[in-house]
């Protein structure tokens, strides 16, 4: 070429450049094939065109060839796919178990991550939701006053009653439809916008004024005809009449949509006829704990300092007050995140993250591991073809790439499987119902998020599974290779190495896997069967809630009683008795603190805690709970004033050492009602009598059986029972009143009871109608979910474990054949041959259950401080920690048994011939 030395020539030598730069771009064997033409055709080209077109032609001439290099990667992309499925299905069963273990590895990945990302979503329909945060726990409204008005601090807050059952008429029928009772900010601070009309301002808690509501989306649908000219109109809720003056938008669900549901917003300043939660003074009263607070912080202000400023504002008013636990150490007021559906301390928001997906990647990186020790086997099968190539001159980069498209092809090809079968399961999760009396639920169906991350999770499963053996495939010493046999020696010393970690690994992590999985599922198991100490065979409920139906408290006692007295007359009915509390439930109420009010003996009196529960006359006959000592509740004990309790045994022998009570005294006050995560979402019993703390004495009448009611059947809680007086019935629970009825077997007690309540009255509207068989089951659905999930999940990284166990030395047992047949043509024993091929797999199994021993000791510890189930558990069962390693150790070397048990049945003089 001439010498391009002037100015003028510049263009060309740097176009020159350019051009030989973009050349080695290009893929490796097409520079083999085209490289020295295309420099040729540079060298011959560029100075005419530069001096016919100038720059534009040099760039346009650049331009075509940078073009060229993604079309001729494309082009060797497409051979590779063509090529890869060729493979793939020329091997159909390596291909079925491959995709199978990736397609199911990746579906629990994806199901860990529609989770954690479901439990973990921002509040939908609310701008900038990080910063807003949320008390732990409910507050007095004067507290709620005091706390928004400190300077520096909020650039908005309110505060709300959640949840609240509302009865709203629709047509001839009362539907029971839930709500918040919300101040004025509710809708401004969280920066929601309505779809019709407006949400509730100052202007609504003005006193005097008609009662206004807004209704979210989903009501305005379901129930209101989507009538876009609702604004204005009528409503009727607890017999009273509100007007409509806004609809939310259909993203917006409310300040905490996942444990308190709401369609149905009213002030909280509305009369207590309209809402019972407000009757006696609830915004006056400082022992009255029922509002969730929310707050949306000010640019520049921190969570902690916000935290801080808080507790020190609370220990300034207890000592003003004179509070009782003016004294008490530990922060007074704790923050979460308030713009979560689900609010989480930022403290317990990693291990939503960590646990969930811990699970999910082990099971994925079992999967991986397996797969990946098959593509191993297969790739030294393959050795003899790579080093043709290589020495026809193919790159080991271009061979790398083409071994890992076929990887990628086959984790792409689980993605669709993987995601809708983690859809069909997610999807059956969530419709789950709760064991709650507000219908809770958890939307845990896999989003666009997910299908990035099973996409994501797939390609990246691809390049694991698939790198390590195409950079051992492509380790190869060609002359060795070309021979033949000889070849497979030089392999054998090579791949036992990966293959051996690889091993190590998957067994790590299966002994892992099962055995933290086992812990959560052995102590779920251990849960079950709360029906102890009372009979449900034959045992019926129905709720039902006359003044959210518009009764006056007055009226709806005599209601219920009236329904009472017809039900027990009614034919096939052994008993029957009025409730507010069942024997198995989450029904909200914090318990209660109780003392001794005899002086002990050191002259000191401990607090205790206790479960609460108000039942009314019979109940104990009606349940088949029995009474150990004294009586049972009587009509005199319903009269205002009475003083009569009945403890439960488990009280007696914590209080009184065993010692009969009957007729002794003890103080009672109820417990300080707990919120956000610590409680389970949607059990706060708000009602005024739940929640006053002033104790009163009263007289233990009596001593009843004890009841396993809670989540651990083997635990046992103390328990008082009080009597169900006509007043409780102007603040009833979240369940409502509840009618037992015990009828004789074959009898359809509910439809009888259904009838009776229309024939009294068709505006009260029962609800929760079912067996208390039906009502166990569904209490304990979460937890054998949860059982057979952590069960499955632990038995299919124990299965994959096996299958790559087997499959990695079947494949060893055919590689050394020739070794094995030339042994036993020498004279060697079968038993001999067993124990040469069985002795790697079981050091690796050893190796692999210790390394795995020690992480399950680690992570078993982790999650026996945040599960009870965990805990449940005593210390490090034996059972699991023995029995789960043994397990593993054994399906493994079963699974190394049967084809080392193969190999003895090796021919040598087939093996001698061959050679």
């Amino acid at each position: 070429m001439r010498p391009v030395s002037t100015d003028s020539q510049r263009p060309v030598a740097m176009t020159l450049r350019l051009y030989r730069a973009l050349e080695r771009a290009f893929p490796h064997e097409f520079r083999n094939v085209y490289g020295d033409e295309l420099l040729q055709a540079a060298e011959d080209l560029v100075e005419p065109v530069w001096r016919r077109h100038g720059v534009a032609g040099l760039l346009r001439l650049l331009l075509d060839l940078a073009w060229r290099v993604p079309v001729e990667y494309a082009a060797e992309l497409r051979y590779d796919a063509r090529h890869g499925v060729r493979k793939l299905a020329g091997s159909p069963g390596f291909t079925a178990v491959a995709l199978t273990s990736i397609t199911l590895g990746v579906c629990i990945a994806t199901c860990a991550y529609s989770e954690m990302n479901g439990l973990l979503r921002d509040l939908p329909g609310v701008p900038a939701p990080e910063q807003l945060v949320s008390l732990q726990a409910p507050v007095s409204y004067p507290a709620y006053r005091r706390y928004r008005e400190l300077p520096n601090l909020f650039a908005g807050s309110f505060a709300y009653v959640a949840p609240v059952p509302f009865g709203v008429q629709s047509g001839a029928r009362t539907e029971r439809v839930w709500g918040h009772l919300v101040t004025a900010g509710y809708f401004s601070t969280l920066g929601a916008r309505p779809m019709f009309g407006r949400f509730l301002d100052e202007s609504d808690a003005q006193p005097g004024l008609a009662p206004v509501a807004v209704v979210s989306f989903r009501y305005w649908k379901l129930h209101l005809g989507s009538d876009p000219s609702v604004v204005g109109r009528r409503l009727r809720v607890n017999g009273g009449t509100c007007t409509i003056v806004g609809v939310a938008a259909e993203e917006f669900l409310g300040a905490s949509p996942t444990i308190f549901p709401a369609d149905v917003w009213l002030p909280v300043t509305v009369d207590a006829r309209l809402a019972p939660e407000m009757g006696k003074d609830a915004l006056e009263r400082r022992d009255l704990s029922m509002f969730q607070m929310v707050g949306r912080l000010k640019q520049g202000t921190s969570e902690a300092s916000a935290q801080a400023e808080l507790n020190a504002a609370a220990q300034r008013w207890a000592d003003s007050y004179g509070d009782a636990d003016r004294h008490q150490k530990g922060l007074r007021v704790q923050l979460m995140g308030g713009g979560k559906i689900l609010p989480l301390r930022k403290q317990d928001v990693p291990f939503f993250k960590e646990f969930l997906m811990v699970l999910g990647g082990l099971l994925l990186l079992i999967a991986c591991a397996n797969v990946a020790n098959m593509m191993l086997a297969r790739a030294v099968d393959r050795r003899k073809e790579i080093s043709v190539r290589l020495s026809l001159g193919a790159s080991r980069a271009r061979l790398i790439r083409q071994l890992l498209t076929e990887s990628v092809l086959l984790s792409v090809a689980s993605a669709p499987p993987a995601l809708l079968l983690s859809y069909w399961l997610m999807h059956a999760l969530s419709q789950l119902k709760m064991p709650l009396p507000i219908p809770v639920g958890f939307d845990l169906t896999p989003d666009w998020h997910a299908l990035l991350f099973t996409f994501a999770a797939t390609g990246l499963a691809g390049l694991a599974f698939g790198l390590a053996p195409a950079f051992q495939a492509t380790r190869t010493d060609l002359v060795q290779a070309l021979k033949g046999s000889g070849g497979l020696r030089a392999e054998m010393r090579r791949v036992p190495r990966l293959k051996n970690g690889l091993m190590l690994l998957q067994m790590a992590a299966s002994l892992t896997l099962l055995l933290m999985t086992g812990y959560l599922g052995i102590g779920i198991q251990s849960t079950l069967g709360v029906q102890e100490g009372f009979d449900p065979r034959n045992l019926y409920m129905v709720s039902l809630d006359p003044v959210r139906d518009g009764y006056a408290p007055e009226r709806a006692a005599d209601f219920l009683e009236k329904l009472l007295e017809r039900v027990k007359s009614k034919r096939g009915v052994i008993s029957a008795s009025l409730t507010d509390t069942l024997p198995v439930s989450l029904d909200g109420n914090a318990g209660i603190r109780f003392l001794n009010a005899d002086s002990s003996e050191d002259g000191r009196r401990a607090a205790n805690w206790a479960r609460k529960h108000t039942v009314g006359r019979g109940y104990f006959e009606t349940v088949g709970i029995r009474i150990l000592s004294g009586r049972g509740f009587q009509r005199q004990d319903e009269r205002a004033g009475a003083s009569a309790v009945i403890v439960s045994q488990e009280a007696v022998r914590r209080i009184w050492n065993g010692a009969d009570p009957v007729g002794r005294r003890i103080e009672l006050g109820n417990a300080a009602a707990q919120g956000g995560f610590g409680a389970m979402p949607g059990t706060i019993d708000f009602r005024a009598s739940a929640l006053s703390a002033a104790p009163v004495t009263y007289e233990v009448v009596g001593v009843a059986g004890d009841v396993s009611e809670d989540l651990v059947a083997s635990k046992k809680h103390s328990a008082v029972y009080f009597p169900l007086r006509p007043a409780d019935h102007a603040q009833p629970s979240l369940r409502g009143v509840t009618l037992l009825v015990r009828g004789a077997p074959g009898v359809d007690v509910i439809s009888a009871v259904e009838r009776e309540i229309a024939s009294l009255d068709t505006r009260v509207t029962p609800f929760h109608a079912s067996s208390m068989m039906e009502h166990i089951s569904q209490f304990m659905s979460m937890l054998k979910a949860a059982s057979w999930t952590y069960g499955l999940i632990g038995l299919f990284g124990l299965v994959l474990a096996a299958v790559g166990l087997a499959g990695v030395t079947a494949y060893s047992v055919a590689k050394r054949s020739r070794e094995i047949g030339i042994r036993l043509a020498l004279g060697a024993q079968k038993r001999d041959v067993l124990a040469l091929v069985m002795k790697e797999g079981a050091l690796m199994v050893l190796l692999g259950t210790a390394v795995g021993l020690a992480l399950s000791i680690a992570g078993i510890r982790g999650l026996s401080g945040v599960f009870f189930t965990v805990a449940s558990v005593q210390g490090y069962d034996p059972m699991l920690l023995i029995g789960a390693p043994a397990l593993l150790a054994g399906l493994a070397l079963l699974a190394c048994y049967v084809p080392a048990r193969r190999s003895t049945s090796i021919d040598p003089a087939v093996t001698l011939r061959s050679e």
